[in-house]
């Protein structure tokens, strides 16, 4: 059933990309496209797309986790029905990523549906450089209030921090306190060069190294044995607050990958160092034939792409 290649690598995690629209227009991501109204006018994956798909890739591949994620998935009017169709599909984990903003009440809704966790994207507590980074004048409390309103209704909750130099690295120890006093692990993440930044990424990247430096000035840490699937390398300090760091470039995990990308339209991907896609068919040697082509795409280390990951689920 599984598709395998000459390193052991299978399909297991599905991430989705459920629109490209986003209210926010990240240095890291899409620099400069901040939407102004809440992206009525985008692109969205169909709740009857998303159950053919997973109905048809659940015959080839054994999912053990979808991911929705974007472009900002709470954009989509739909988002509570898509984590209801995952579910009614027997998939273990059903987990979402999000900026947290989005409508009242939406939290309550999501877990109902069957919403495992949430992952937040948190770059900073400074109202300061959140703006600059995100693009957008919001009020960081807003988001900092989502992230209580999750882990009081019971989901599992994790942080992920772009570090980007010149921008948010005097952010990361404060981060990891505010974070770890909340028993919440964070995730610090290495510019990835991808998109629209692909020519400036080497002014703004931070490297897994300065960030362990950046934070052993405050906190004594060891390493925790990670899985080998896992995206990030993990840590534990003296104080018991759990961190992890993604190093794409620095320390590349292309060994473990297990995921699966998809956009909003149904196509698949195989690596997001790939741009090309490959259609999810009905036809079983066709399908079968897509998931090889896209288990071919994937690399040895991550080299990035011109596609902007929220086409392809970031």
């Amino acid at each position: 059933m599984d598709i395998v290649d000459a390193y052991g690598r299978k399909f297991e995690v599905l991430r989705v990309s459920v629109t490209s629209s986003c209210g926010f227009g990240c240095v890291y991501c899409a620099p400069g496209t901040a939407l102004n109204g809440e992206g009525a006018n985008g692109s969205f994956l169909s709740a009857e797309l998303l159950r053919k798909n997973i109905l048809l890739l659940s015959r080839k591949i054994l999912l053990k986790e979808i991911h929705l994620t974007g472009g900002e998935p709470t954009l989509h009017k739909d988002l509570p029905k898509l984590v209801q169709i995952a579910k009614e599909e027997k998939i273990p984990n059903i987990a979402l990523t999000s900026n947290g903003f989005f409508r009242d009440g939406l939290i309550q809704d999501l877990k109902l549906a069957g919403l495992d966790r949430m992952n937040f994207s948190i770059d900073s507590l400074s109202q300061e450089s959140f703006s600059l980074i995100s693009g957008k004048n919001l009020p960081v409390i807003r988001l900092i209030n989502r992230i209580e309103e999750a882990i009081q209704e019971g989901l599992e909750v994790k942080l992920n921090c772009t570090v980007l130099k010149g921008y948010n690295e005097d952010q990361i120890r404060p981060l990891l306190r505010w974070a770890g006093e909340r028993n919440l692990p964070i995730r610090y993440l290495e510019l990835m060069k991808m998109g629209p930044l692909r020519a400036k990424h080497s002014e703004l990247f931070f490297s897994a190294a300065k960030i362990k430096e950046e934070l052993s000035q405050e906190f004594d840490f060891g390493p925790e044995v990670t899985p080998i699937d896992s995206t990030a390398k993990y840590y534990r300090t003296a104080e018991n607050f759990r961190f992890g760091i993604i190093a794409n470039h620095t320390e590349p995990f292309c060994d473990g990958c297990n995921r699966l990308r998809m956009d909003h339209l149904g196509k698949i991907y195989g690596c997001l160092s790939d741009f090309r896609s490959f259609p999810v068919s009905e036809n079983e040697s066709e399908l079968e034939h897509s998931l090889h082509l896209a288990m071919k795409t994937k690399k040895n280390e991550f080299t990035g792409s011109e596609l902007s990951m929220k086409y392809i689920g970031g």
